[in-house]
């Protein structure tokens, strides 16, 4: 998955999730949206610059400490913290997009990252060449990257247009409502 997988799909896993207990509950949605998709992807923002540019020549690897467990762990317990203290689920949000990645990203065939460090301090090499090049070659021509990108397309497209119709973009970008 590259882009628009992981951001729609993301996003409407958690819509899904919360429709069906705010229905149940009869209460209001105080999930933050905007961290939600910057979790989602946030694991090849931290991995991607660091493996495959900054460092290539170290870890031979794009997958590296974003695309871990403990990672996920790690801003799923300082989320929740923040939201039992304060009320404020950001962190908590960047959490849970996080650790959708590792799903989407079937990060459970490569347990020496999923597991760092528990596996050992050194990340395997993944002998992927130029990711770049090899993930939009996949893109064309793997039906479970380019149905996931199509589908991942929609669903940010619909909430997009969603917002537009009902006037609601500064109600997105001020509180991540959707």
């Amino acid at each position: 998955m590259i882009f628009f997988g992981h951001l729609g799909i993301t996003t409407g896993a958690i819509k899904l999730c919360e429709n069906s207990i705010l229905n149940r509950e009869k209460k209001e949605s105080n999930i933050d949206y905007r961290f939600l998709l910057v979790g989602s992807i946030l694991p090849d923002i931290i991995d991607k610059p660091i493996g495959a540019w900054l460092l290539r020549n170290v870890f031979h690897n794009s997958r590296l400490f974003g695309h871990t467990m403990l990672f996920s762990i790690v801003l799923l317990c300082i989320g929740l913290y923040r939201q039992l203290k304060y009320k404020k689920n950001g962190v908590l949000m960047l959490g849970v997009g996080s650790a959708i990645h590792l799903i989407l990203d079937s990060m459970w065939l490569y347990p020496k990252i999923l597991f760092w460090p528990f596996t050992g301090w050194i990340f395997p090499t993944r002998p992927e060449g130029e990711w770049l090049k090899s993930g939009l070659l996949r893109l064309i021509s793997d039906p479970t990257y380019y149905c996931s990108e199509i589908l991942g397309f929609i669903i940010i497209a619909y909430y997009f247009v969603k917002l537009i119709r009902r006037h609601e973009i500064n109600n997105f970008t001020r509180h991540g409502k959707l």
